[in-house]
């Protein structure tokens, strides 16, 4: 500690073995405090005249790569500096020098620390003790530790780490947990004794809502529930269901039938459309048959009617020739010769000169001939009729087949499917009213039983979520540790040490320590931290790697110049204190533990720890009178 005008009050712990030994009122658990204090306790829980002048308290580490952590933190409250420099390198030589005004910077040169905050406050991510001292102690700063039964986790600071390595006077003969300080930060305690034990923390644990988050959210999804519910109550409100299913299932069947007479009336209208088209093409040809032949008729009449009037005709030249030879000689109209009996040379009109036998034999022969041709063309003039009165008759059914199809399309099937397609219309439309209703009463029956069961939840106590228990192994290892304490510390070699997890506290030979006087309390709390300490160190767990007992013998009694505890009855051997200083002074040095007590090691063992004697008011010159110096005044 350091104060304007004040000479340091200064202790330096070594590694290993530690004890301050004196009377009462000479600053042995004030040393505790201060220690609590700058490791961010809100206030200074012990104060002593002695020290009402001084300032600031300074904390410093060394830890095993001989790196440096100086804590400093006014006695007046506020946040804690660190520095990487030891404490004599961060005073000015000239700080205490007489007079100094209160604003003067104490410090020497640049040596600007790290403001941190004791602790962290809500949900600040702001550097604080633990962020700094955990690294330097080789634990992590972001372990994270379940903190209630729903599984919300925080992280591990060391004001919960503490009570495993600053055991303060009356927390060792405490007759509760030396775990457990008791309070709102019980399952935070018992979880960090647990990452001790196994170095395995509840990162990654899903916490279960709070209760009441629950049944908020519950209560907002029932009212949901409700506002759902509204609108089909009130649909369903005329509605019977017995008759809902019974005109669900009528018609179901009338839409079958009128289904399939729809289908029926497609596929007919299909096949007639089908047979209109062939009947059409059919119609077409006829048509263009009948209309070729009328053609070929025509022509061939024609033909006829000149066959019939070549016959005519011939038959007058033939007629003629019968009468020419009667009648009176008559002049040549070409040459006005007599036409009987003279020749007539008419140069302009060669050719034979015929007879009235050969005009008659000609005509003749070639009426002959006509009357064959016309005959031929008479019989194909009659083929091409009755072809042509067969494609006339094929024309006319079509035309009556067509005009039968338009009208069955017409007057009979569309008619019918419009009237089959109301109707079915109808139905389907009926039927999906019941069916919307049907489906309004089964998602308000769903509803309701969601509703059902979200009033339950609602009402029904919150679940507890099940959690492990300590590692079994782990805990019986701890035991084991303990074991070997208490026989280094005068227990018999059967000694047995159970972890009761239900009070997480220990029973020696099936007995519970708090069952136990104040002085037994107090060896035993003192043989769970020694023993932790040993358990962590040899098997790389965390643990800050010291460990401050305060009084951890000094309710042992005296008799006979022996050590016996309070309790006569608890039997165990009465060379308790001997046993625990040969088995402190025989520490690895690679732990620290400081004892401070009233009571001193004997001679032979005091050379192998770091002893020193607080001799209270009437220590002899040389001798230190308590942990804060007698002041020189000038």
């Amino acid at each position: 500690m350091t104060g304007r005008g004040q000479i340091d009050a200064v202790i330096r712990f070594d590694p290993g073995p530690n004890v301050v030994s004196g009377d009462s009122d000479t600053g042995k658990s004030y040393l505790l405090r201060l220690v609590d204090y700058v490791l961010g306790a809100d206030q200074l829980t012990k104060t002593i005249d002695e020290a009402a002048a001084y300032e600031t308290v300074w904390l410093e580490f060394r830890n095993e790569a001989d790196d440096v952590l100086t804590l400093e933190r006014s006695l007046q409250g506020g946040e804690v500096i660190a520095y990487s420099q030891p404490i004599g390198d961060l005073i000015s030589d000239d700080y205490f020098e007489l007079p100094r005004s209160p604003d003067d910077h104490i410090r020497n040169g640049n040596n600007q620390g790290e403001t941190l905050a004791s602790k962290r406050q809500g949900r600040s991510v702001d550097p604080d003790v633990t962020a700094r001292v955990f690294p330097f102690f080789g634990l992590p700063e972001t372990v994270k530790l379940r903190k209630n039964s729903d599984g919300e986790i925080q992280r591990l600071s060391i004001r919960t780490l503490l009570p495993i390595f600053l055991v303060d006077e009356e927390a060792i003969i405490t007759e509760s947990s030396p775990i457990l300080r008791g309070g709102f930060s019980d399952t935070a305690e018992k979880r960090m004794f647990s990452y001790l034990l196994t170095g395995k923390d509840d990162a990654s644990i899903v916490a279960q809502e709070k209760r009441e988050i629950i049944s908020a959210k519950l209560k907002a999804q029932r009212d949901l529930l409700a506002d759902l519910l509204a609108p089909l109550h009130a649909r369903l409100k005329d509605h019977v269901e017995a008759e809902e299913e019974e005109s669900i299932e009528r018609l179901e069947g009338t839409i079958a039938r009128l289904s399939d007479t729809l289908e029926q009336n497609a596929t007919e209208r299909t096949r007639l459309h089908s047979e209109r088209v062939a009947v059409y093409q059919s119609l077409v040809k006829s048509e263009t048959q009948v209309v070729a032949l009328d053609a070929m008729l025509t022509r061939y009449r024609l033909l006829d009617d000149r066959y019939s009037s070549d016959l005519q005709r011939l038959d007058f030249i033939a007629e003629g020739s019968y009468y020419l030879d009667g009648l009176q000689t008559s002049a040549c109209p070409l040459c006005g010769q007599a036409l009987e009996g003279a020749e007539h040379d008419h140069p302009d009109q060669p050719g034979p000169k015929f007879s009235s036998d050969e005009v008659y034999a000609s005509a003749s022969a070639e009426a002959a001939k006509i009357r064959g041709l016309q005959a031929d063309l008479k019989n194909a003039i009659s083929d091409l009729q009755k072809r042509r009165d067969g494609w006339h008759k094929g024309a006319r059914e079509d035309a009556d087949r067509l005009r039968e199809i338009d009208r069955l399309q017409d007057v009979v099937l569309a008619p019918a499917r419009q009237q089959t397609k109301a109707s079915l219309d109808q139905l389907v439309k009926r039927r999906l009213e019941l069916q919307s209703t049907r489906a309004d009463r089964t998602e308000a029956a769903r509803l309701e039983g969601l509703k059902a069961e979200l009033e339950r939840a609602i009402e029904e106590p919150p679940k507890k979520l099940k959690w492990a228990p300590l590692d079994p192994m782990a805990t019986t290892e701890l035991c084991k540790e303990i074991e070997a304490v208490l026989r280094d510390w005068s227990w018999k070699d059967d000694v047995r040490v159970e972890f009761e997890e239900s009070q997480y506290d220990i029973k020696v030979n099936g007995k519970f320590r708090r069952a136990h006087g104040k002085g037994f309390r107090a060896v035993l709390h003192a043989a769970l931290s020694v023993a932790l300490l040993r358990y962590c160190h040899s098997r790389g767990r965390p643990h800050p790697g010291f460990l401050v007992l305060d009084s951890p013998l000094t309710t042992v009694k005296q008799r006979g110049g022996q050590s016996v505890v309070e309790a006569e009855s608890d039997r165990i051997e009465p060379t308790i204190e001997p046993k625990f200083w040969e088995s402190l002074a025989a520490l690895n040095p690679s732990m620290q533990i400081i004892v401070l007590d009233n009571k001193e090691p004997p001679l032979e063992f005091a050379k192998a720890v770091n002893l020193q004697i607080f001799a209270g008011p009437g220590a002899n010159p040389g001798e230190r009178k308590g942990f804060i110096p007698a002041q020189v005044r000038s």
